[in-house]
C-alpha cells in the first residue's frame, strides 16, 4: 500500500493536499515546517514510523531546504522514497498508481513531468511559426 506525505516550509504541501483532493477526492498527509517550530524532526520521525509498514513515497518542496534534508537524514532509519522539487503531475501519477511505488516507477513519473516542465511562450511561438510555414 502506498502512503503519500507531502512535506514543506510553510503551508506549500497544505496547498498542494488541496489541489490533489480536487483531482483525486483523497487526501495525502501533510507536514509543514514553520518559523516556530522547534520539534520539526521529531514530527517527521513520527511520521515515519507511524507509516513504516506502508510503502511511503515523500515529496519536499526545495532540494537542499531544512525539510529535505531533515528527510534526506532519516533515509538511513527509515526505508522510503524521497523526491524533492514538489510537482503536481508526478504526486499525481503515484496517487493514481495501482501497484506499490518503487524506484522504476518514480523515475519514470519524474522523467515525465520533466518533459511537461516548459516556457509556454516559446512552445506558442513555435507552433504560429509553424503555421506561417504551412
Amino acid at each position: 500500500m502506498n502512503q503519500i506525505i507531502l512535506a514543506s516550509h510553510s503551508k506549500l504541501a497544505a496547498g498542494m493536499n488541496e489541489t490533489i483532493k480536487f483531482f483525486t477526492g483523497n487526501q495525502v498527509e501533510v507536514l509543514e515546517q514553520t518559523m516556530q517550530d522547534n520539534n520539526f524532526e521529531n514530527q517527521v520521525s513520527e511520521m515515519l514510523k507511524k507509516h513504516e509498514d506502508k510503502n511511503c513515497v515523500v515529496f519536499t518542496d526545495l532540494y537542499g531546504g531544512s525539510v529535505n534534508q531533515i528527510f534526506s537524514r532519516k533515509l538511513k532509519e527509515h526505508s522510503f522514497h524521497l523526491v524533492t522539487g514538489m510537482n503536481l503531475p508526478v504526486i499525481l501519477e503515484c496517487m493514481f498508481a495501482q501497484e506499490d511505488i518503487d524506484e522504476t516507477f518514480i523515475r519514470q513519473a519524474v522523467n515525465s513531468a520533466k518533459e511537461q516542465f516548459c516556457y509556454m511562450n516559446d512552445v506558442l511561438q513555435a507552433l504560429t511559426e509553424d503555421d506561417e510555414e504551412d
